[in-house]
């Protein structure tokens, strides 16, 4: 998802420029209390789309004559892009959604008029069936903390409670990005204690502290192909290729889509499917399997098969004992 805090920033630094302030890399950098080296990678950033230069003579940055914010409008399209990201936005906690809000208001203020008469004009017909953040302030130091170390590059120590053992455990991270799922923040970070790339949710990180560590996320790594090992957001485990058979009524549902990037479907004469994907562990398959009940078998490989056959029948003595109690 995008950066609010840093196309906040973005929209205010232009703002400054455009109405002839003092803009220096010092007075940035304690303006919004991050680093000169920050400010300068954002200049850099900024330049390749705004005509922004350094003044010499008044030891500020500014547009090139004639340029102005207030000349530029929002088309239809783009306008519609930004409603449509609120829209998201809202499902995704409060901080995230009232920074969005300043963002929407600042380039209402600094836009050309026709912009502003569209952004009041517009209604937001847009619904997302995602999970939404129930209480984003329980998360919010942990949110803003690892935004700033990905703006500083700065490792962080942190306790993190794990679900699957009930301990907490101190750790050494480098976040990679912040992404959201299923109502969950997550920072998807290098562990030094395991030394790879894992995932922390928020509301699982108890206390964090500033290290003033450098790291550098590797230039060849990449989140899309990180992801892409997993069938949802874990992806720990050897790579194995996973052969599903699903009945024709489910099959009409499962080719409408598509599921993971690896997926290969072969339609069989009866109607039915043959859907293969590849991937590293299969925990939340797994899960995924269960929610089409019968309409869906396992069919290789034969120890992911077992591994579910024994849970399904663990599953029936709970519903058996529960049955004998009635």
């Amino acid at each position: 998802m995008p950066d609010l805090k840093r196309l906040e920033r973005f929209v205010e630094m232009l703002s400054m420029i455009d109405r002839g302030e003092t803009v220096t890399p010092k007075g940035l950098a304690g303006h919004f209390g991050i680093t000169e080296r920050t400010i300068y990678r954002d200049m850099g950033i900024l330049s390749i789309d705004f005509p922004i230069q350094f003044d010499e003579t008044r030891g500020s940055y500014r547009f090139t004559e004639g340029y102005s914010l207030k000349k530029i409008d929002l088309s239809p399209d783009e306008l519609r892009a930004m409603l449509v990201s609120k829209a998201l936005f809202t499902r995704l906690g409060a901080g995230v959604s009232d920074a969005f809000d300043h963002l929407m208001n600042k380039v209402k203020t600094e836009a050309g008029k026709k912009t502003a008469l569209r952004m009041r004009s517009a209604t937001q017909n847009y619904w997302f069936d995602i999970d939404p953040v129930e209480d984003f302030s329980a998360v919010k130091k942990q949110f803003e903390a690892i935004q700033k170390a990905l703006d500083e590059k700065e490792s962080l120590e942190i306790r993190y409670y794990t679900m699957h053992d009930d301990k907490e455990r101190v750790r050494m991270i480098d976040p990679y990005c912040l992404f959201f799922s299923s109502g969950v923040w997550y920072t998807l970070a290098y562990c030094h204690f395991r030394k790879s790339v894992r995932t922390f949710a928020l509301d699982c990180i108890k206390s964090i502290k500033e290290t003033r560590l450098s790291y550098t996320i590797p230039p060849d790594f990449s989140m899309e192909e990180y992801f892409k090992a997993g069938w949802h957001i874990f992806r720990y485990g050897k790579s194995v290729e996973v052969k599903l058979k699903f009945k024709k009524d489910a099959a009409r549902w499962i080719t409408r889509r598509k599921w993971h990037p690896t997926q290969k479907v072969e339609k069989n004469k009866d109607g039915s499917i043959i859907f293969r994907v590849t991937l590293n562990g299969t925990k939340e398959l797994r899960w995924w399997v269960y929610h089409w009940g019968t309409n869906c078998e396992v069919l290789s490989p034969p120890e992911f098969r077992k591994e579910v056959l024994a849970e399904l029948k663990a599953m029936v003595g709970v519903y058996e004992r529960q049955a004998d109690m009635l």
